[in-house]
């Protein structure tokens, strides 16, 4: 894939996009995180992080540490970009309790770090969505 194949980012159904054209077919060996970065003006740099074997809870100091490196290459890269991450696990079970800890707990720390505004999203074998607010209220 060269970054050309990937599409501008400049709306939650260009986010999803995205994440349909790096993470297709679906299906997940393990709980995963992704991160991408998008600069200023949306496009999406063609490196994709993906952190493997998280663990059933959310661990705050990995998920701090990786914050802090994500922090670092967006401040390096293009300190006005942002970046857009997604939450994955195997099995078809629908939304789970964890999933929402973990959305949750990735949702703060990106908050916490300056990241960017993007909705976190999240995927299993057979399903990818965008997680709303009325999701992490529930």
């Amino acid at each position: 894939m060269t970054s050309s194949d990937i599409p501008d980012v400049h709306s939650l159904a260009d986010l999803e996009r995205v994440w349909r054209h790096l993470i297709e077919p679906l299906g997940f060996g393990s709980r995963q995180i992704f991160a991408i970065m998008l600069d200023r003006d949306g496009r999406v740099h063609p490196s994709i992080v993906n952190v493997t074997d998280c663990p059933a809870t959310p661990d705050g100091q990995m998920l701090v540490n990786l914050a802090r490196s994500l922090r670092t290459v967006l401040d390096e890269a293009d300190p006005d970009g942002s970046i857009a991450m997604l939450w994955a696990r195997p099995t078809h079970a629908g939304t789970r309790a964890s999933d929402i800890q973990w959305v949750r707990a990735i949702t703060a720390v990106t908050a916490a770090h300056s990241l960017g505004e993007w909705p976190l999203h999240t995927a299993d074998d057979s399903v990818l969505r965008v997680m709303s607010p009325d999701d992490l209220a529930a």
